[in-house]
């Protein structure tokens, strides 16, 4: 019987023993982990904070060029307006003294 408490002593410590350590490699991990998780976050909020800089910059090229753009169809524009006038009167006036194609419309 003493033999039998020996043992069964003797085994709960080894399993003591074994679940500790187990703990201790989980508790491991968990530091590991929450580490890992910790530099993921400060990686992503970097890459946020370059994606919220890039997307900045470009709204702000974009808005330069669209104004770079506006300027010359404002002024090829007022261009056409201003010319449509001139256009128009040597339209009429080529219109006016054409010859004609055919001759034969009963003029003689």
């Amino acid at each position: 019987m003493t033999y039998v408490l020996i043992v069964l002593v003797a085994s709960s410590f080894i399993f003591e023993y074994w679940l500790l350590t187990k703990i201790s490699k989980i508790e491991k991990e968990k530091f590991r982990l929450q580490k890992a998780l910790f530099a993921l976050n400060q990686d992503l909020t970097t890459l946020q904070v370059g994606i919220s800089r890039d997307t900045k910059s470009q709204k702000d090229e974009l808005l330069v060029e669209m104004k770079r753009v506006q300027k010359k169809v404002d002024v090829v524009r007022r261009d056409i307006i201003n010319s449509l006038p001139t256009q128009i009167r040597k339209t009429i006036g080529h219109i006016e003294f054409a010859k004609p194609l055919d001759n034969n419309h009963g003029r003689g």
